[in-house]
Parts: structure tokens; sequence; C-alpha cells
């Protein structure tokens, strides 16, 4: 899942109760591609695992934060830059924090799709929020269908 080994247990606690609650309410859950490689664009790399309702998949995606902190050029990238035009320094360097984010993708769109740690609320505090997003891309997705089918049957009458 690309996740250190510091946030690790956290998270496979996290997708288990997840899990659990979405069972609960009827839904099915499957796992991802085991051993995917790291991504380089992690919203869009294979998902995590997904849970199916009433033929709608909703992707999830645990993703670890990065901390960003400013780069000190050492001796060698500085030589490097003066002798070389193509040498670029990096303005920052980027390190795996201990804060988690879960992305949701699939089902129809809803304004809900990202929940992250803060500081103010973890995201234990935020797993009945990402249940009940489930749910609203179900129905979401369910009143698009009975749309449809009602202007498929509007469209044959005319």
């Amino acid at each position: 899942m690309g996740l250190t080994k510091s946030v690790q247990n956290r998270a496979f606690r996290l997708i288990h109760a997840l899990l659990t609650a979405t069972q609960k309410a009827g839904h099915t859950a499957a796992i991802g591609k085991p051993n995917a490689p790291p991504p380089h664009r992690p919203r869009s790399d294979p998902a995590h695992f997904t849970i199916a309702a009433q033929g709608q998949t909703c992707e999830f995606r645990v993703l670890q934060e990065q901390d960003r902190a400013e780069h000190v050029p050492t001796q060698k990238e500085l030589a490097d830059a003066q002798k070389y035009s193509w040498v670029r320094i990096p303005r920052h360097d980027y390190s795996p924090a201990d804060r988690l984010r879960i992305c949701v993708s699939g089902g129809l769109p809803h304004p809900a799709g990202e929940w992250a740690d803060t500081a103010a609320r973890p995201l234990e505090d935020q797993l009945a929020e990402i249940v009940q997003e489930v749910g609203l891309r179900v129905k979401a997705a369910e009143r698009k269908r009975l749309a449809d089918l009602e202007e498929a049957h509007q469209k044959r009458l005319r």
C-alpha cells in the first residue's frame, strides 16, 4: 500500500472498521491488487479495496501524508549545479508523516471524496461520514438509474 511501518497497523484498523460497518449495512467488499508498486500519482493508482452496493462500486485508497521541509543543498549539489547547467537543486525535502488520508472514487460523485487526519479530528472520528458517503453514492446512483429509465420510457412514448 506504500505505507511506512509506523502507520500500517493504524491503517489496517481503520480499513477493518470501515469494512465491518459497510458490511453491516449490506454492502460487499473486495480487496484491490496486491503487491502493486508504489504509485507515482497516489490518487490514480489501483484501489486498495472496493465496496459494492446495488451494482455501484466505490474504490478506496489509503494514503500517507507527506511533510515538506526546506531543502539544504549539499556541497556536491552546489558543485554539480555550478558545473552542469541542467542540474537543478530541489527546493523541498519530503518525508512521510504519521497522518493518513482516505480517498473514495467511483459510483456517482458526491461532494465528499477525501478525508484526512487533522489536528482537531483524526480519521477514527470521521469513519461514520465515510460509511454515510458510500450510502449516499449508492442512493444517488439509484436515483440516476430510475431517472434514466423514466427518460427512456418517455422517449419511447414520444
